[in-house]
């Protein structure tokens, strides 16, 4: 039992120890696919809370868990002029977006 009490604290206090944030709702200005890098993203709203090297855009990288999904949403989100939240965590040279939501 105190194995397991121990465990649950010690993946909890890792994602308290996560910084990361979010754009306010806003739309996509452009979308760039770099082989290097995954998708640059350019919203209105940009943000850098975890202070990374690059601001002017924000990446959602090709290894990245959903990303294809992400991708079509983004591109959707941006060709219907839909405004987008981006939840952002860590640096990778740009932000790293983890999280997308469209909202009308």
């Amino acid at each position: 039992m105190h194995r397991f009490i121990a465990t649950a604290v010690l993946c909890l206090s890792a994602f308290a120890a996560q910084a990361g944030g979010a754009t306010p709702p806003g739309k996509i200005t452009s979308l760039q696919i770099w082989p290097a890098h995954g998708v640059l993203i350019q919203h209105q709203n940009m943000v850098n809370p975890d202070g990374c090297g690059r601001s002017d855009h924000l990446l959602l990288r090709p290894s990245d868990p959903f990303y294809k999904e992400m991708y079509a949403m983004l591109l959707s989100a941006q060709a219907s002029g839909k405004q987008v939240e981006l939840r952002l965590n860590g640096c990778d040279g740009f932000a790293v977006v983890v999280v997308t939501a469209v909202f009308n």
